[in-house]
C-alpha cells in the first residue's frame, strides 16, 4: 500500500470550510482529538516526555510522585467524549499517551464504539498487547514504537524484554489490510547507531513505513551534542530502502529546527483549533507538547460534557509565542498563510 505524504503539515486546506469559518471569526470543531484513556505504562522508556526529568509534558504528570499513575479515563467518560466528538462533526480520534492505550481494560470496546460511531481511528501503541483483533483491524493507521534495532538495545531503553513478542506482533499487524501500519522510532544517544538496523528490520516485517523523530525535552538538542553528523549518516542510509512501497518519514531534522528555534515566532496556534488533546486525567490540552502542563491546560472534562466546553469555555486567547517550543510549526505556519485575508502575489503558482 504506497502512501505519499501522510505527515504532510498541509492538510489543513482539505477544510477550507474550517479556515473559512476562522477568517470570519467563527468557532470551528476540531478535525481531529487525541484521546488518552490510559496514563499507566507497561514500560518504561527513557526519553518518555511524560516521566522523564526535562521532559515537555511531565510539569503535572506525575501522582503523589508515582511517575507511572494508574489513572484511567473511565470508559462510559470515554464514550461519552467519543459520542460528542460524533455529534459535533470531528472526524477523527487518535488514540495515544500519556501511558499506553491497551492498558486500559476497555480499549478494545472503547476502539470499537469510535469505530461505529463513524469516526476515523488511529493508534500509537507499544505493541505488546496487540493481538489479531477486528478493532484493530479496523483502524485507519497503526504505529508501533520500536526505537531499537535489537533485543538488547530495546531492552535497555524501553526497560523491557517484549522484544521478540512486540516484533512478532509487528509482523501480524503488517497483515492487516486496513490500517497504515508503522514503526515509530525516537533517536535517542543510546539507539542512534540502529536507525539503519531498525528500518531494515521494519522493510522485512512488511510494514508501510518508519519515522523517525527526536526526543523532545528541555535539554534541547544538547541531547545530541556530538552526535549530528553520525545521526545524520545514519537517516540517509535509512533513506535507502525506500521504495514505492515502503518510507521512511525522516521528522529528525524538523524536530531538532524545532528544538533550536524555541519559542514560535506567530501568535496564532491554529493547530490547537484543528486538533486537540484530552488527557488520562479528563483535562483538555492544548497539544501533545503542552499536555499536563499549567501552560497547556484549557479546559476539564471531570465534571462537564466535552460538547458543552467546547460550546462555552473554549479559550482563544492563547498565544503560541509563550510556548517554549512547537514541533507543529510548519502546520501552523500553513494555518496562519490560509487564514491571511490577503497575502501577496497568490497567482504566481
Amino acid at each position: 500500500m504506497a502512501r505519499v505524504n501522510v505527515y504532510a503539515p498541509t492538510k489543513a486546506a482539505w477544510h477550507i470550510d474550517r479556515i473559512a469559518d476562522l477568517r470570519a471569526g467563527r468557532d470551528i470543531v476540531p478535525t481531529h482529538i487525541h484521546l488518552v484513556i490510559s496514563d499507566l505504562c507497561n514500560q518504561d522508556c527513557h526519553f518518555c516526555s511524560y516521566r522523564i526529568s526535562g521532559g515537555f509534558a511531565a510539569e503535572n504528570f506525575a501522582e503523589n510522585g508515582n511517575k507511572n499513575p494508574a489513572r484511567f479515563i473511565p470508559t462510559a467518560k470515554a464514550k461519552e467524549i467519543l459520542d460528542d466528538c460524533a455529534a459535533l462533526g470531528v472526524k477523527a480520534i487518535e488514540f495515544t499517551g500519556g501511558g499506553e492505550p491497551t492498558v486500559h481494560k476497555d480499549h478494545i470496546e472503547i476502539i470499537a464504539h469510535a469505530q461505529a460511531l463513524g469516526l476515523q481511528t488511529g493508534l500509537v501503541t507499544n505493541g505488546v498487547r496487540l493481538t489479531d483483533h477486528e478493532a484493530f483491524r479496523n483502524l485507519d493507521w497503526l504505529r508501533i514504537s520500536l526505537d531499537a534495532g535489537n533485543a538488547e538495545t530495546y531492552a535497555a531503553i524501553r526497560d523491557s524484554a517484549q522484544w521478540s513478542k512486540v516484533v512478532n506482533n509487528i509482523g501480524t499487524a503488517a497483515s492487516f489490510d486496513k490500517p497504515y501500519v508503522g514503526i515509530g522510532f525516537v533517536v535517542t544517544r543510546e539507539n542512534y547507531t540502529e536507525i539503519a538496523k531498525a528500518t531494515a528490520l521494519a522493510y522485512t516485517l512488511g510494514v508501510d513505513y518508519i519515522r523517525l523523530s527526536a526526543m523532545f525535552s528541555h535539554d534541547h538538542k544538547e541531547h545530541y551534542a556530538g552526535l549530528l553528523p553520525e545521526i545524520a549518516k545514519a537517516r540517509d542510509l535509512a533513506k535507502s530502502f525506500e521504495m514505492a512501497s515502503f518510507k521512511v518519514i525522516d521528522l529528525f531534522g524538523d524536530r531538532i529546527g524545532d528544538l533550536d528555534q524555541g519559542a514560535p515566532d506567530y501568535s496564532f496556534c491554529g493547530e490547537q483549533q484543528f486538533v486537540l488533546y484530552v488527557g488520562g486525567d479528563q483535562k483538555v490540552y492544548t497539544c501533545c507538547t503542552n499536555a499536563y502542563t499549567t501552560h497547556g491546560e484549557i479546559g476539564d472534562l471531570r465534571s462537564q460534557r466535552f460538547a458543552d466546553w467546547l460550546k462555552s469555555h473554549r479559550r482563544y486567547d492563547f498565544d503560541a509565542r509563550a510556548c517554549h517550543h512547537c514541533q507543529f510549526n510548519e502546520k501552523n505556519r500553513v494555518i496562519n498563510y490560509l487564514l491571511d485575508p490577503s497575502p501577496p502575489h497568490v497567482n504566481f503558482v
